[in-house]
């Protein structure tokens, strides 16, 4: 008796190291699974612009195989536009085929030349989304949202460049609703949560027919009083992203020089003009959820002619020492050597002056992109936008802006 009371004994122990052996087992998994649920989590939106006119300066700086994928976690295609039917097209179709499919089509229809932009992206597991619009080509829109016919034949557009091109969704970028200049109307406000609900539909519909689900996003404004002509109640629950263009602060339209895209306001002038006060605007006062919200960082200044100070009057653009395509970051940061570097830290952004040019340059360095990307973060809102992705791509194929950005994101998502 006492021999089988010691052989239950062991297989009742024996039962009961295998039992805490897997509870120990499932404990692992759990605190793992959880872990890799927070750094999921915690993963940021870094969304990159790609200009698709830029192909044709031969300068190789747009080529699909030389976009950093691994650094990126959406490309917006810029842009196609709507035609006053409702039609969506390209400005160049042989350049969308070359660069969307590697196509080149001279008579015989989509002969290959290479893997194009789509394809390279979801190898690297990056979606591509359709951005339609862009400031200058906004000024159909008004007549498009205004119909319902042109509203759902735009819809259907959507979907058939999704199906050409490969698309992950779809990225308005109309600028901007009840913009008289763009042909806006006082109609535009409730005409765009119209045109936005049918795209919705179609998307959720498509997908349901192809197993998949499409984005909606939207690029939005940074000022209070443009986003007067917004439902934005309405936009937000429609939308997947909201993209708010926080750059152009101040540029060449302004009779004063002064920063593009302070953080924060230098001075009470500036208190609307900053990234903190969109972010509010959108959060605080419309109660947009922050995870929703992605901030925009520009890879290009201003650069303002017979200025040496900020807020100071000046004669114009310096189109004689920068590109009239713009002062993109790539172009300032070889001459900043020769300039003198001036940091402010209420902003915290810099800027640089060229006395012996009589020019000043705002624009954002790795410094200020760096508190951009930490205030994403301590905001917890969903990512940054960036105008655009060419910026920074140096010479030797150094991208420094945004290497802040994901090396910024990478490191406190791994904590």
């Amino acid at each position: 008796m006492k021999g089988e009371q010691s052989v239950w004994v062991k297989r009742c122990e024996k039962i009961v190291g295998q039992i805490m052996k897997i509870t120990f087992g499932l404990l692992i998994v759990v605190t793992l699974c959880g872990a890799t649920l927070r750094v999921q989590a915690q993963k940021k939106d870094i969304i990159g612009y790609y200009p698709s006119w830029k192909w044709k300066l031969g300068n190789n700086v747009l080529s699909p195989s030389r976009i950093p994928y691994e650094k990126l976690t959406v490309i917006a295609y810029a842009f196609f536009y709507p035609r006053p039917n409702g039609d969506i097209v390209g400005r160049d179709t042989v350049g969308d085929a070359v660069i969307l499919r590697g196509e080149w089509d001279s008579g015989k229809k989509g002969s290959k030349t290479g893997v194009g932009l789509t394809e390279l992206a979801h190898r690297h597991g990056v979606k591509v989304v359709l951005s339609i619009g862009g400031w200058g080509d906004s000024d159909n829109f008004p007549e498009v949202a205004s119909y319902e016919t042109t509203r759902i034949r735009f819809a259907h557009s959507c979907v058939e460049q999704i199906r050409t091109y490969g698309f992950d969704g779809i990225d308005i970028d109309w600028e901007y609703p009840g913009y008289a200049d763009h042909k806006g109307t006082p109609g535009d406000k409730k005409n765009f949560t119209r045109l936005l609900r049918v795209v919705r539909d179609s998307l959720f519909e498509y997908g349901n027919h192809v197993g998949k689900s499409y984005t909606l996003t939207a690029a939005l404004p940074g000022f209070e009083s443009t986003l007067a002509n917004y439902e934005i109640d309405s936009v937000a629950s429609l939308l997947d992203r909201l993209n708010i263009m926080t750059y152009d602060f101040v540029g060449p339209w302004d009779s004063l020089s002064g920063h593009n895209a302070p953080l924060y306001a230098s001075r009470s002038d500036d208190s609307l003009r900053n990234v903190d006060a969109a972010f509010k605007l959108y959060t605080q006062i419309h109660s947009v959820p922050a995870e929703k919200v992605n901030l925009g960082v520009p890879f290009y200044g201003h650069a303002f002619a017979q200025c040496t100070s900020l807020y100071a009057h000046y004669a114009g653009g310096d189109t004689v020492h920068f590109s009239t395509q713009g002062a993109f970051y790539s172009n300032i940061a070889p001459l900043v050597g020769g300039s003198r570097r001036i940091w402010d830290d209420r902003a915290k952004v810099p800027y640089l002056v060229f006395d012996s040019w009589k020019t000043l340059v705002s624009y954002d360095d790795e410094e200020s992109v760096g508190y951009k990307a930490r205030y994403v973060l301590e905001k917890k809102a969903a990512g940054l936008i960036v105008w655009e992705i060419t910026g920074d791509m140096m010479p030797d194929g150094r991208t420094p802006l945004l290497d802040v950005i994901q090396s910024t994101f990478k490191l406190r998502s791994s904590k």
